[in-house]
Order: structure tokens, then sequence, then C-alpha cells
């Protein structure tokens, strides 16, 4: 046999070995079962004392005294449950959108040891604002639904509402 054919047998073999795998990888991917969304509430809190808080200056340079609309923050720190236990950590950033107003947009990832939940929206510097859920990984993966978030003096509490 010379060595053309031998080239031409063992790509036509290594095009069905990857073909076969392709098609078990398929078959394979089909019977396994997804997780359903999660439904129900989950209700954190993040202490004055975990957050972390970064003020982001971009032009024109005014300082966090005087921000301008695009300036921004970034806070992060731990999150816990009621109990006070730290079971996972929060990352969000706020892009000011009216100064005046003090309204930002917002979007926060939730970091948690069963997976991550991810809530988006407008912020009005009320005491109480509403966020969507907007998707999540993990135990999360698909989920939907809203995240109230109520600001008081010593920490920040979150009630998710998954919606199925």
């Amino acid at each position: 046999m010379g060595v053309k054919r031998i080239r031409a047998r063992a790509v036509v073999a290594c095009g069905l070995f990857v073909a076969a795998g392709l098609a078990t990888v398929v078959v394979g991917g089909a019977e396994a079962q997804q997780p359903s969304p999660p439904t129900g509430t989950l209700q954190l809190v993040q202490r004055e004392r975990d957050a972390r808080f970064h003020f982001i200056d971009v032009p024109p340079l005014r300082g966090a005294r005087h921000p301008t609309s695009g300036d921004g923050f970034v806070i992060t720190g731990a999150v816990r449950d009621q109990a006070g236990m730290r079971v996972g950590r929060l990352q969000a950033v706020f892009v000011l959108t009216n100064v005046r107003r003090e309204q930002a947009q917002v979007t926060a990832t939730f970091i948690l040891s069963d997976g991550r939940v991810v809530a988006s929206g407008a912020e009005t510097r009320a005491n109480v604002d509403d966020f969507a859920i907007v998707g999540g990984t993990g135990r999360y993966t698909g989920a939907r639904g809203t995240l109230r978030v109520t600001d008081s003096r010593r920490s920040t509490a979150f009630l998710f509402t998954f919606l199925g």
C-alpha cells in the first residue's frame, strides 16, 4: 500500500472516530436532565463593615464629591444569610446616569456556594429599590424574578423572589 493510500485511510478512520464521538456527546447530552429554575425566596444581607467601595472617576475628573454622569462605583464584599453566616460574595457595578437625582444603572452578581445570581436595573437612591433577576448558574440556572434591595444605616438587605 502506498503512503498516500495509508494517509487517506487514516483520515477516513479519524473522521469516523470523531463523528462517532460527536454522536455519543449529542445522545449523552440529550439524556442529561436540566435543573429547573429556582422558585421561592432567598434573603441575604451585606453588613456595612463587609462592603468595600471603590469610586470610578471618568473625564471630566471631578472626584467623588462632585461626580458627573458616567462616573461610577464598585461595591464588593461578603453577603450573609439571616443567621449571620457568610454564604457568598457580592460584586456590583453602578454607573451614574443622573447625578442630580442620584440615579444609576446597576449590574450585580451574587456569588454563592451553590451558584450565581445576576440582577440588573436602575437604582433611584431610595431606601428601597427593585431590580430584575436576569439569570444565574448552578442551582440558579434559568433564574428570573425580582430583587428588592433595602438600605439601612448598618446593612443592605436583599430579598430575591424567584418566579421559576
